[in-house]
C-alpha cells in the first residue's frame, strides 16, 4: 500500500486519489449514506423549526429519532450488516 511519504511524482498522488475514489465509489451511492444525510438535515431543519416555535419541529426530530430507532433494530435482527465496524 503506498503511504504519504512514498508519492513522490504528481502522477502518483493522482493515480492513487484515483484509486481511492473508485474505491470508495459504491459507498457514495448507497441508499444507507443518503438516508445518514436525510436524517442530518432533518435535524438541522428540526432545530431550526423549533427555534422558530413551530410545531413541524417535532415531525423531523421524529423522523430522525424513529430512522435511528429503527435502523438500530434492523441491525440487532441482522437484515442490514453494522457498516463502519
Amino acid at each position: 500500500m503506498t503511504t504519504r511519504r512514498d508519492i513522490t511524482t504528481l502522477k502518483e498522488a493522482c493515480a492513487l486519489t484515483l484509486r481511492v475514489w473508485r474505491q470508495a465509489y459504491p459507498f457514495f451511492l448507497s441508499i444507507e449514506l443518503w438516508l445518514m444525510v436525510l436524517v442530518a438535515g432533518a435535524t438541522v431543519g428540526g432545530l431550526f423549526l423549533a427555534v422558530l416555535h413551530d410545531a413541524r419541529s417535532l415531525l423531523a426530530f421524529g423522523f430522525a429519532i424513529g430512522y435511528v430507532a429503527l435502523r438500530s433494530v434492523l441491525h440487532v435482527k441482522r437484515i442490514l450488516s453494522w457498516p463502519f465496524i
